[in-house]
């Protein structure tokens, strides 16, 4: 079943980040390769065999730029500039959430003399990430 993208939110605890228009979360997983001569744990020769490593994601958010929202978009420019985390919330259908804490690893902010303001933030998680 497909869904529509509005209910989603991201936040930072309980604060919604304003003006947020979209962002992805590319969870991913390290393959650790285990290929030997000879084939490996009874694989064929010739091909590869993995066990899975370590967890992690960097997600990027990006909307319009606003200084204004002093518990959100504030929060995590601060969090850039304080080399500090933050605890990132992340719901794409407005039920189902991502909790995680999160460093801000980029923070671009676009000005365009045709268009909007708009800010871009890179966030890396750092830890475990909580499914509900």
């Amino acid at each position: 079943m497909a869904l529509a993208g509005y209910p989603a939110t991201v936040k930072i605890g309980a604060n919604t980040i304003q003006d947020i228009q979209s962002y992805d979360l590319p969870f991913k997983m390290a393959m650790l390769a285990t290929t030997a001569f000879g084939g490996s744990s009874g694989a064929t020769v010739g091909t590869e065999t993995f066990i899975p490593g370590l967890l992690g994601m960097a997600t990027k958010l990006t909307g319009n730029w606003n200084k204004a929202d002093t518990t959100g978009q504030l929060l995590l420019e601060a969090a850039f500039f304080a080399r500090t985390t933050v605890t990132l919330i992340a719901s794409p259908n407005g039920t189902s959430t991502y909790t995680f804490a999160a460093w801000v690893s980029d923070y671009n902010i676009k000005a365009d003399v045709k268009g909007l303001i708009t800010a871009d933030y890179s966030l890396t998680m750092n830890g475990n990430v909580t499914l509900a």
